[in-house]
């Protein structure tokens, strides 16, 4: 499960992010262009917001918060061959400038994109480089995705490691417990799994809740299952189904609560 910080995007509308040079006439041109866009994307106006972008980039092509904005929104999409040249120009752009916290965050999300592409050796560089910036607004972020990137290269110890260290800065980071969690199952260090599994569901009050973390019981009740904890696993899978039935874990659950019976 992705996570990517979004500081630098709740600044866009107020223009405390400002980076790009708006010296010359296109420079702010190209500012106020991406200054609409920004606010056209926070009124779910994603086509209008994606027009102005390529209206501030024409106007100024180093314009590195367009870059970055115009390759967030590609993420949002999916499209994460379109995202990938905006978010690595702007990672080269905000590098010549005093960027603060967004380069950190622009290089999260990037590692993002590069994992949703398959390049995870790609994607751990660039997320190390986000988790150890001391300017990172959000560095547990980053340190999950990190985490995330070195689970899909089978580097399971690594994968512990980092995500223990994204729960150490943020004791509420249910996405970096699962992270974890998945990393100890792979480990078959089942008792290290369900006390991780613990923290992904129970760290913060929103977790339990979470389809997205539908997964993690899902798991814990498989765990559960092989510690001999038969009653709680069952639990665990049910709550998994009630989340959504439909969904691959709901059914991958509905399965395994069939097979028990």
């Amino acid at each position: 499960m992705r996570t990517w910080g979004l500081v630098w995007l709740a600044c866009l509308a107020i223009g405390c992010v400002t980076t790009s040079e708006a010296g010359t006439p296109d420079g702010e041109r190209s500012y106020r262009e991406f200054q609409l866009a920004a606010s056209l994307r926070d009124e779910g106006q994603t086509a209008g917001a994606i027009e102005h972008l390529r209206k501030a980039l024409e106007l100024d092509p180093e314009n590195a918060e367009a870059h970055l904005l115009l390759g967030f929104i590609q993420m949002e999409r999916r499209t994460y061959q379109n995202a990938e040249p905006h978010l690595a120009t702007a990672i080269k752009l905000l590098e010549k400038q005093s960027a603060g916290s967004t380069l950190a965050e622009a290089r999260n999300i990037y590692g993002l994109c590069l994992i949703e592409l398959g390049r995870y050796d790609d994607a751990a560089i660039v997320l190390r480089e986000s988790a150890s910036d001391e300017l990172n607004a959000a560095p547990h972020l980053a340190w999950g995705n990190l985490g995330l990137a070195q689970f899909h290269l089978a580097e399971y110890q690594e994968t512990v490691t980092s995500t223990m260290e994204a729960v150490r800065i943020q004791p509420r980071f249910c996405v970096g417990y699962y992270t974890m969690a998945r990393a100890f199952w792979r480990l078959q260090q089942l008792k290290d799994a369900e006390r991780a599994l613990v923290g992904a569901l129970e760290a913060d009050p929103s977790c339990s809740n979470s389809v997205e973390l539908q997964g993690a019981w899902r798991l814990r009740g498989e765990v559960r299952a092989r510690l001999g904890h038969r009653r709680d696993a069952v639990a665990d899978l049910e709550r998994c189904v009630e989340l959504d039935p439909y969904s691959n874990d709901g059914r991958m659950c509905q399965t395994l609560l069939e097979d028990s019976r």
